[in-house]
């Protein structure tokens, strides 16, 4: 009897340990269950958070890239150890940084990066973000040392180009950093940000229609980008084209207000100055030139344009307000150049050649290296400097200075060839030196009539009436008003210059001439 009342024990203890024993599996199973479910949940979240980021931050202004951190802020709170959610916030932080000035970004910047670099993300924008937080301390050096390191590896992406291309425009060897911002926005063309950086590249050097072009690109790919529609209106500004266009720009952009960062509304001011200036108002463009800088006192542009709205009022400031842009942006030759130019124009030829000496100073010693490998300097290939100088010296009197820097214009071969051809011919010719001039004005204004330049036509057509070849002259007299009026000049400057030509042939004796020479041309002026 004993022995049954423990077996019936022992049956209901087994079944009841048992059913526990299914209870508590199935709670276990629940919870993971639930586990995994909310993790995949969390990991689904968090990946449409930094989905929502990328192409945010894809459209390249400030409203956008504050819309980028918002989503990765509401990642950040369902997995704050999202390493490259951190490096993507470490570059949106450095782009408004470094590339819009906003306040505090940098140490917002400093601190997302750090953390992309403890949790070990390999992206490209930690990457990336560093090197240029790098180029921010003045360590240009150890920034190019810093990528060798990382394309020994196989790194390669478009942020790690563009800090390439940065760390060789600080260096001084533009044409190297070129190409860089070149590949750059090749590569990340679906990204605003990468062609605008090499439109400004561009601008810089005072290269207008390629910076147009660049412009033109970021803008196919978000016509509303506001740094490219700013910029692209200062290069036309620049060129003197499409002024009213680039006003409604300026009315567009001023307009949005607290969407722009202290660079926009600097951009903004440069090219508000520069439409003063085109307008003949120095003082207006000095008033926007100064809010310019109140917003940023870096935006070399507003610097530029002070200095050039100070050199129309011939203001005694003029020298130290170009020096003053040269100081914020040294490798800028669009600074030196041009800034040159105005100096001379407004009576400090001084002046002007110590900029250039600043110029020289900067770029001299900088090497380059060609297609097959071989280095020179970068000087003696840059025939935009041999000409700005060969033209101050030229003003000046100084004319063997003048012809040295044509020579080493001409010598550099380079895309301003032609130019620096017709601005030695020019000055031989002034000289009467018909011999040295024929041949350099023949290679820009051939014959055929196949040459570019309108004022190369008309200095070979004033050689020839010089040594009595008054047909031939003719000629090239016609193929240069044509190229004029191709370019714009206006009918009364044609009309004007057909007439003085038909009088110089009178002059010399040439009337029968003349008359055909008033009839052939008078479809010039239709």
């Amino acid at each position: 009897m004993g022995t049954e009342g423990r077996k019936d024990w022992q049956r209901r203890e087994s079944l009841s340990s048992a059913l526990v024993q299914v209870g508590v599996v199935a709670v276990l199973l629940a919870g993971a269950v639930a586990f995994f479910v909310h993790r995949g949940t969390v990991r689904k979240q968090s990946e449409q958070h930094l989905h929502a980021a990328r192409n945010a931050a894809l459209r390249g202004n400030p409203a956008d890239l504050a819309r980028a951190m918002t989503e990765l802020e509401a990642l950040f709170q369902l997995d704050a150890n999202a390493r490259d959610a951190q490096a993507l916030a470490a570059d949106i932080q450095t782009v408004l940084w470094l590339e819009h000035r906003q306040p505090g970004a940098d140490a917002k910047a400093r601190e997302h990066l750090s953390r992309a670099e403890q949790l070990e993300s390999q992206s490209g924008e930690r990457y990336g973000a560093h090197a240029l937080h790098l180029l921010a301390a003045g360590k240009a050096a150890e920034v190019e040392t810093y990528l060798a390191g990382l394309e020994a590896r196989g790194a390669n992406n478009a942020r790690l180009t563009l800090a390439r291309a940065l760390a060789l425009q600080a260096r001084g060897d533009l044409p190297g950093a070129r190409q860089a911002f070149a590949r750059a926005a090749e590569t990340s063309w679906r990204d605003p940000r990468f062609t605008t950086a090499y439109g400004e590249a561009l601008l810089d050097e005072g290269q207008y229609p390629q910076a147009v072009e660049a412009f033109s690109k970021a803008l196919s790919v978000n016509p509303d980008h506001l740094l490219a529609r700013v910029s692209a209106a200062l290069a036309h500004t620049y060129q003197g084209r499409k002024v009213e266009e680039a006003r409604q720009v300026l009315a567009n952009v001023e307009s949005r207000g607290a969407e722009l960062t202290p660079v926009l509304r600097a951009r903004a001011g440069a090219l508000k100055a520069e439409l003063a200036l085109a307008r003949n108002a120095p003082d207006e463009a000095l008033r926007a030139a100064d809010e310019a800088l109140k917003a940023s006192a870096d935006e070399h542009y507003a610097l530029f344009a002070r200095a050039r709205a100070l050199a129309v009022k011939h203001d005694a400031q003029t020298r130290a307000a170009f020096e003053a842009a040269v100081a914020r942006r040294r490798n800028a030759p669009l600074l030196y150049l041009d800034g040159a130019r105005a100096l001379q124009a407004s009576g400090d030829t001084e002046g002007a050649l110590a900029l250039l000496d600043a110029y020289e100073k900067t770029f001299g010693p900088v090497q380059v290296t060609s297609a097959d490998g071989t280095k020179s300097r970068l000087l003696d290939k840059d025939s935009r400097y041999w000409l700005a100088r060969g033209g101050v010296l030229e003003v000046a009197s100084r004319q063997e200075d003048a012809l040295a820097a044509y020579d080493k214009a001409v010598a550099a071969k380079g895309v301003d060839l032609a130019r620096a051809q017709y601005a030695k011919g020019a000055l031989l010719l002034a000289r009467k030196d018909y011999a040295g001039a024929r041949p350099l004005l023949a290679a820009v204004a051939p014959d055929t009539g196949e040459g570019a330049m309108a004022e190369a036509y008309t200095a070979m057509g004033d050689l020839l009436f010089a040594q009595g070849e008054h047909a031939a002259g003719c000629q090239h007299y016609f193929f240069g008003l044509v190229r004029a009026r191709a370019q714009g000049t206006p009918r009364e400057a044609l009309a004007a210059r057909v007439d003085d030509i038909r009088k110089r042939l009178e002059s010399a004796g040439q009337a029968s001439m003349a008359k055909a020479w008033k009839a052939e041309s008078a479809s010039l002026l239709e």
